[in-house]
């Protein structure tokens, strides 16, 4: 579990600390470009790092070049956490963080358990290294970015077990293993969506025609060469049975209500993450929708006490099932820097709390707030 995360010199974050409570429900909300998605990224980065290779992980568009502040030679994310509960509860810390010299990069990873310190340099190294339980801290999170076309694409899997890829495919195979294995959890996923979205009455995954590409070996005087062949083989695709319809093609169905079917697979699947990061969370779902959808996710999270779920949003209908302690709200400074304070360390939030919902609290005093009185720029 996250306790505490701090960002230096990553993207707008010249030096950033985020607290986070016991509810393990978060919200990150500011204007555009406030540095919410930067955040989630810093923490997606951390726990691929748990178990793969700096090289692999911060490749291209995620390399130290992109990821540092303008300017600046070294770039950190430090994140402190606990494992387990009562007499078994472990803290730990975990960092990465980069260092220019001559215009190269260099890497390190460190961390933290007890009184036992260590760290790795190089490009080949990872947090894997790190004592348990911090590599399984780490490694059972998802950074979500789901995509309706992807969610209503027809597919196929191999898997014994199938599972939503970030980008929301895979969601036929996914939700036709939930139905046949753990029918409970099918069930219940359904109840959700459709307090969520009640015009649906029942989700349902047809036989689909999908095209899918092998590699294959030919040889040719001795010599193997691959190349690829296009197939057509049978798959599965989601249909809804809506209050204006039956078996209705997921390509047909309202965004909204796509989005919320492939977050909630993922989060009822058996195989579920630790950490869970969400990216905009309210896409396309009606202001009630929103609200509903929150009281999912706390119900979830009552059932599963290893899930938490940081998430960035721009609704005060979400805010507003929240408590001040649970919503983190960014801004920018004149020089672009942000700046993050919890919304319960406003000055007025006793008095707020007793005349004013959360989300009306945060649209009343918006973000300016937070850096009111900065004076590093």
């Amino acid at each position: 579990m996250l306790e505490e995360v701090t960002l230096t010199n990553f993207k707008s974050h010249r030096s950033t600390e985020l607290y986070l409570d016991s509810s393990r429900l978060h919200a990150l909300v500011g204007k555009n470009s406030s540095g919410k998605t930067s955040i989630l990224q810093a923490l997606h980065c951390l726990s691929r790092l748990s178990s793969s290779e700096f090289k692999n992980v911060f490749g291209y568009e995620r390399s130290p070049d992109f990821l540092a502040t303008v300017g600046q030679d070294n770039v950190s994310a430090i994140v402190k956490g606990f494992w387990g509960y009562g007499n078994n509860r472990k803290g730990w810390t975990a960092s990465y963080n980069f260092r220019r010299d001559n215009h190269k990069w260099e890497p390190e990873a460190s961390w933290k358990l007890d009184q036992e310190k260590g760290s790795t340099k190089g490009w080949y190294q990872s947090l894997s290294e790190a004592p348990y339980p911090i590599p399984a801290a780490l490694k059972y999170a998802v950074y979500l970015k789901l995509v309706a076309a992807k969610l209503a694409e027809a597919a196929y899997s191999e898997s014994v077990t199938p599972r939503v890829e970030y980008d929301g495919s895979m969601l036929a195979p996914t939700l036709d293993y939930l139905r046949s294995e753990t029918p409970d959890q099918f069930r219940r996923l359904q109840e959700m969506l459709k307090r969520i979205v009640p015009g649906v009455r029942e989700v349902g995954i047809r036989r689909a025609k999908v095209k899918v590409t092998r590699q294959r070996l030919i040889e040719i005087d001795g010599k193997s060469i691959s190349y690829d062949e296009n197939q057509e083989i049978a798959g599965q695709e989601v249909v809804v049975d809506m209050n204006t319809g039956d078996r209705i093609p997921a390509h047909s169905i309202s965004e909204g209500t796509m989005l919320t079917l492939g977050l909630l697979t993922f989060l009822v699947n058996p195989n579920q993450p630790n950490l869970i990061l969400l990216d905009d969370v309210e896409q396309g779902l009606h202001p009630e929708a929103q609200r509903e959808l929150v009281s999912v996710f706390k119900e979830i999270i009552q059932a599963n006490s290893n899930l938490q779920i940081i998430f960035s949003t721009h609704s005060p209908y979400i805010v507003d099932e929240l408590s001040p302690s649970q919503v983190h709200v960014l801004s920018n400074t004149n020089s672009g820097f942000t700046c993050c304070k919890r919304l319960d360390e406003h000055p007025d939030v006793e008095w707020a709390t007793q005349a004013l919902t959360t989300g009306e609290f945060w649209d009343a005093e918006g973000e300016d707030w937070v850096i009111a009185g900065e004076t590093h720029d």
